[in-house]
């Protein structure tokens, strides 16, 4: 870097290009400096723990080949045959380099641990274990000894201090430990922005293939840190206009190396992902409301791009690439219920209060939030379709945290739309979602945790329909005795402009037919309300989050509506401005609208 930097900056001075002697001597004293750094007594402890705690050989290879295959998914992690003839150097020369490379054991147990998380799906039907791994976490064995290693790793300026930690980051993400799963990701990125991933190079003495690894690497954190910033609503870390990097691209003579070659996965999810990541924030939608979102038009242009390769349908279901596609897929339509989210409460709640708060009329709602909301429901309930045909061909896992929060989300936002309008497929959808819930929770309890979040938003939702039955029931009951109060104002006016009795006679006989409880009093300023059970500010069949109350029918207040001591709702005035509330909402509520802390994210801390 030193002798291209100071080349540039005699350019700059208009100066003529002088000898690379003094960059070479700055990279040369850069270079000895790494090089003599010795280790303290405290980390040759740890590291020599780290190296006595490998696994037989045969393990190994084992779990590497499961992380490969299994464990890889859209990502690129490593040079996969070199880094497995480091492994097969670091087991059978004892005076390798390799065994005092703090970066090197790091990545490895990192490795080991990721491969142990999918080990059943690599299990033989014929194997008959007694070890009951549905139910524990063999990894952590490995990730003890890859997490004692982290600070001596992040000080080193090679690429492994990137790949280590985003692979302990990667192993995290279905372990039920979010909070450091985002702490390692982050440290990931933020190493790769120091060592100038994200900037396109042209360093001479980098070959095509170091660029591509540099590439895909930094495409890899990047796409993966970004999508777990927006799914847990976390702040975005970087700005992604600093990234001059190109996109991963084919290339042959690497591509052919690959164990697990899944480039056309990698180019398409980080594609993926610059969509994703422009998708505006909840307060930002205002600004969007009078024209359609350009990203519309880009998911779908995305989608039609995919190659045949990455459909889904022609993929066989036993490929290590059908799982790597499905996520594909559910990121797409979680993209869908990213940009909708907002939009669904806000016209379900539109609804509500036309309904409960006895409006005149529904609240014109812009076309651009209809057409918002109808695309989210939609994508939820495709993405629950996808869960049907990984359940159909037997890829549906234990608690994974891409699949668990997919199918979450999905099944929340059918159960938002079905608290105004359910077809003859709600039931089913909502039963699937859960069922399939509550088989990739098993044994584990942070995931427990979020099927019963989901299980209390149903009864949330449950309830607010009936609520929405009982008050169209009402209107509809109330048209009646209405009819006859209008006659009579016409009859009353007949009989001042004219005197024929006649005439009289037959429309207050007709009157007395229509009206046999005599003149009513009912206006359009007081109406009945059906009792119900439970109050309308709070719900005693869930002590939950208020977030989720608030999805529920709002306070009588809220609503326009006080109750007198008749037992009657008065209309108040009601503030037309709710549209623009929803945008400007705690975080709490949106987090709990799109089901992004259905894992238990607020709170969660996490020791490293």
């Amino acid at each position: 870097m030193w002798p291209r930097f100071l080349s540039r900056l005699r350019e700059t001075f208009s100066l003529d290009p002088g000898p690379a002697l003094e960059g070479n001597v700055i990279a040369s004293m850069q270079a000895q400096a790494l090089h003599t750094h010795a280790l303290q007594p405290a980390e040759l402890q740890r590291l020599r723990r780290a190296v006595e705690a490998f696994p037989p050989r045969q393990v190994a290879d084992f779990l590497l080949s499961v992380c490969i295959d299994h464990g890889t998914d859209s990502f690129f992690y490593f040079h996969q045959p070199q880094f497995l003839a480091e492994i097969n150097e670091f087991y059978t020369d004892t005076s390798s380099r390799l065994r005092s490379d703090c970066s090197f054991v790091c990545l490895a147990h990192a490795a080991f641990a990721l491969g142990s998380q999918w080990t059943t799906l690599a299990r033989p039907a014929s194997s008959r274990s007694s070890l009951s791994l549905e139910d524990s976490d063999p990894g952590r064995i490995f990730y003890n000894q890859a997490r004692s290693l982290i600070p001596d790793v992040i000080d080193m300026p090679c690429l492994r201090a990137v790949q280590a930690p985003f692979v302990m980051g990667v192993y995290l993400l279905p372990a039920s430990a979010l909070g450091a799963s985002y702490m390692y990701l982050g440290l990931a990125l933020r190493k790769a922005l120091a060592l100038d991933l994200h900037l396109n190079s042209d360093d001479p003495n980098l070959s095509e293939e170091e660029l591509e690894i540099r590439r895909r690497i930094w495409w890899s954190v990047y796409s993966l840190e970004r999508a777990s910033t927006v799914k847990l609503n976390r702040p975005r870390s970087i700005s992604s206009s600093i990234i001059t990097v190109g996109l991963p691209r084919l290339l042959e003579p690497l591509d052919k190396q690959q164990k697990f070659n899944n480039i056309k996965l990698q180019i398409a999810d980080a594609r993926l992902m610059m969509i994703l990541d422009r998708v505006p924030d909840a307060f930002e939608w205002a600004s969007t409301l009078e024209g359609l979102t350009p990203f519309e038009a880009e998911l779908k242009d995305w989608k039609h791009s995919l190659p045949d390769t990455l459909r889904l349908q022609n993929i066989h279901p036993r490929s290590s690439h059908y799982r790597a596609t499905f996520h594909l897929y559910t990121n797409y339509y979680f993209s869908w219920i990213a940009m909708g989210k907002v939009s669904v409460v806000t016209v379900v709640r539109g609804k509500l209060r036309h309904y409960l708060g006895r409006e005149s009329q529904v609240s014109e709602t812009n076309p651009h939030i209809e057409a918002l909301a109808k695309h989210c429901i939609k994508a939820g309930k495709k993405m629950l379709r996808l869960f049907e045909d990984i359940r159909t061909t037997g890829n549906l896992t234990r608690f994974s945290f891409t699949d668990f929060q997919a199918c979450s989300i999905a099944t929340i936002v059918v159960l938002l739309a079905g608290i105004v309008e359910r077809d003859a497929g709600y039931e089913r959808q909502v039963s699937f979602g859960l069922e399939c819930l509550t088989k990739m929770a098993e044994g584990n309890t942070t995931a427990q945790m979020g099927v019963s979040f989901v299980e209390a938003l149903q009864l949330i939702a449950d309830e607010a329909f009936d609520k929405l039955l009982q008050a169209k029931a009402a209107v509809l009951s109330s048209a009646v005795p209405q009819q006859g109060t209008n006659y009579n104002n016409w009859a009353a006016w007949l009989l001042q402009q004219t005197d024929s009795s006649k005439v009289l006679d037959v429309a207050l006989n007709q009157s007395s037919a229509l009206d046999t409880n005599g003149s009513s009093t009912l206006t359009t300023s007081t109406w009945p309300v059906p009792h119900t059970q439970s109050s309308s500010s709070g719900f005693t069949s869930w002590d939950g989050a208020t977030a989720l109350q608030r999805l529920s029918l709002p306070p009588l207040t809220t609503l326009g509506l006080a109750q007198d001591d008749g037992g009657t709702f008065a209309s108040q005035p009601v503030d037309n401005g709710f549209l623009s509330n929803i945008y400007n909402d705690d975080q709490a509520f949106l987090m709990g609208l799109t089901g992004f802390d259905v894992l238990g994210v607020s709170g969660l801390q996490d020791e490293l």
